[in-house]
């Protein structure tokens, strides 16, 4: 075909294909010879050159030109397609400045159909990224864990650009888990990014999400990648919303297609309604960025038509194309823009502080809408983790629990317990802020995925854990001091004189043992109602621990034959409360408990 009629069929097809939202892969050639892809729904313009060469311009303002270019064989509308090229990584795990962990991985970045918030079908990128002992044949994958990124604001830190903070803290801890990770850009980055991010837009992201599930699925079949049977749904802050809002469309619509062993959400403003009405009481935000981005994307997916000078106050307003828009910056310089210590009220126009001004009606209800629980019938047969810090200062905690209540009523049981329920929670990390609680949610899902191919076959758990952690009575907090009292440790010796340093010799009451147990939590911030809302998110029954507590400091044990209960416990209590004992204090320890085990020293 002539070249300069296929390329003019080539221009018509894109501009027709960009009016209906059916995207094409157009690959084109450098003059260094290698091959490069790009989506028709990227490109502006297509402009001919006299020289017969082509320049290819995109929304976002790069200009390209080449002297080849051809569309795939593929249309993008029916299968995904698997760009050009690969990138080896080294993934870091950073803490306070310790690097704890380094994992080389392999990068794939690809491009996949799907569907924009409005529903209309369009190209996403995604990428699929393989520890090199998996890739090189030294391990088998255990699993995929499909990643929903956490908030960001800047292009570069799109996953299909390398960007791997928390995926790094999963792969390349010191466990060192064997899984494949699969993970969006979600709308608005990388292929997408001309386009307002769907920042907390969940069946947008869940589609999102899952599609890019199925495509990585095929893509690692045709690359002879045996990607292993487990499939774990993970993510945290807005990452944790998204896993959320992956599961409820899973369990909605993608149930023949998907399931998932477990779902590890934290951090997550599930009910971004209470959110956001809590920002406003308190008219405060320890992430006040994340506060004009929420607005922004929630008028722009919606096409709500709001100005941004009827938002915003004038400043913001001002800058909101240059702070939001642009994708330009991080979070964080953003903050510093607005100000740390700007107020709600300093950021909003005043009827979007006013939650019964007719302006406020309407964003609540849009809120409403997309909350997790809204809508959602769960999957009884999935597994979820659900994690949140009472002391979060960016998502504050009573925007998570109404997703909680809401899966009570589908027979889902808060448990603190590994394996007990199928609705695993932890709402009893008191004091830390949303960032440095990250640590514990990665702890705890990390450690999950790494033992789970021990604990589980076939999707159930094996013996002995099963009997260990679903066995409900036997397994309880005075279960395990009777269980300690058997191996020799005098449990009760050892609360006794926690009890009395803690009343400095005033009595051993039940009334002075809760007074003097709630004077120390009020030390931490925990009042009783804290304390029962932290037993009913994490099914702890506190009356019941407490009564079980009163019947075992009352009972009276037997004292194990030929050894010395009081000596052993009166031992251990004093390594417990000096863990910085000289060496020869230590010494002096380890003597006395090895006597009381009948050990002759020296």
């Amino acid at each position: 075909m002539n070249k300069i009629l296929r390329y003019t069929l080539l221009l018509v097809a894109a501009l027709l294909l960009g009016a209906t939202a059916q995207a094409m892969v157009i690959k084109y050639v450098l003059e260094d010879g290698s091959m490069h892809a790009i989506t028709s729904s990227e490109l502006s313009a297509i402009d001919f050159n006299d020289d017969g060469s082509l320049t290819l311009t995109t929304y976002d303002g790069e200009i390209i030109t080449t002297t080849e270019c051809m569309f795939d064989e593929l249309e993008i509308g029916t299968r995904e397609v698997l760009l050009p090229g690969e990138t080896d990584l080294d993934m870091t795990f950073e803490y306070e400045g310790l690097s704890l962990g380094t994992r080389p991985v392999r990068q794939y970045n690809f491009l996949y159909p799907t569907v924009d918030p409005q529903g209309d079908s369009i190209t996403m990128s995604g990428r699929i990224v393989i520890p090199k002992n998996i890739l090189d044949g030294e391990a088998p994958s255990q699993g995929i864990l499909l990643f929903n990124h956490y908030t960001i604001f800047n292009r570069i830190e799109a996953p299909t650009e390398g960007f791997n903070t928390l995926e790094a803290m999963f792969l390349a801890n010191p466990l060192n888990p064997d899984y494949i990770i699969i993970e969006s850009d979600f709308y608005g980055f990388g292929s997408t990014v001309r386009f307002p991010q769907a920042y907390l837009q969940g069946t947008a992201n869940g589609n999102a999400s899952l599609d890019c599930l199925l495509a990585a699925r095929r893509l690692l079949e045709e690359l002879g990648i045996d990607y292993g049977p487990l499939t774990f749904n993970v993510g945290y802050s807005s990452g944790g919303f998204d896993a959320l809002a992956t599961q409820k469309l899973r369990d909605m619509e993608f149930s023949d297609r998907i399931s998932f062993d477990k779902t590890f959400a934290g951090g997550s403003p599930s009910d971004i309604l209470e959110c956001y009405r809590e920002y406003v009481r308190i008219d405060s935000t320890a992430y006040n960025a994340v506060l004009a981005l929420l607005m922004v994307s929630l008028n722009e997916t919606q096409q709500l038509g709001l100005t941004y000078e009827q938002v915003f106050t004038p400043y913001i307003a001002s800058r909101i194309d240059e702070w939001i828009n642009s994708k330009n910056y991080s979070s964080w310089p953003v903050c510093d823009s607005i100000g740390r210590e700007k107020k709600v009220h300093e950021i909003l126009n005043a009827p979007y502080c006013d939650l019964n001004s007719a302006e406020s009606q309407l964003v609540q209800d849009l809120f409403a809408q997309n909350s997790i629980a809204t809508g959602w019938v769960p999957d009884p047969s999935q597994r979820l983790f659900i994690f949140h810090s009472r002391g979060d200062d960016y998502v504050p905690v009573q925007s998570a629990r109404p997703v909680l209540r809401h899966l009570e009523q589908y027979g889902f049981e808060p448990s603190i317990v590994p394996g007990r329920t199928h609705l695993q929670t932890n709402f009893v990390v008191p004091k830390l802020g949303h960032l440095t609680a990250t640590v514990i949610y990665l702890i705890q899902s990390v450690a999950a995925i790494k033992a789970w191919p021990q604990m589980y076959a076939d999707g159930e758990l094996i013996e002995p854990y099963a009997t260990w952690a679903q066995a409900g009575a036997d397994f309880d907090l005075i279960a395990t001091l009777r269980a300690l009292d058997e191996m020799g440790i005098d449990c009760r010796s050892i609360i006794q004189a926690v009890i009395d340093q803690m009343q400095q010799g005033q009595g051993d009451t039940m009334n002075d043992i809760v007074a003097a147990v709630m004077a120390r939590l009020a030390e931490l911030g925990i009042d009783e109602q804290a304390l029962r809302e932290m037993g009913q998110d994490s099914g702890i029954d506190i009356e019941q621990l407490i009564a079980d507590l009163v019947s075992y400091l009352n009972e009276n044990p037997t004292q194990p034959e030929g050894m010395d209960v009081p000596a052993r416990a009166n031992a251990v209590y004093k390594s417990l409360t000096s863990p910085l004992t000289p060496a020869d204090e230590y010494a002096d320890q380890l003597r006395h408990w090895l006597e009381s085990k009948g050990v002759a020293t020296r």
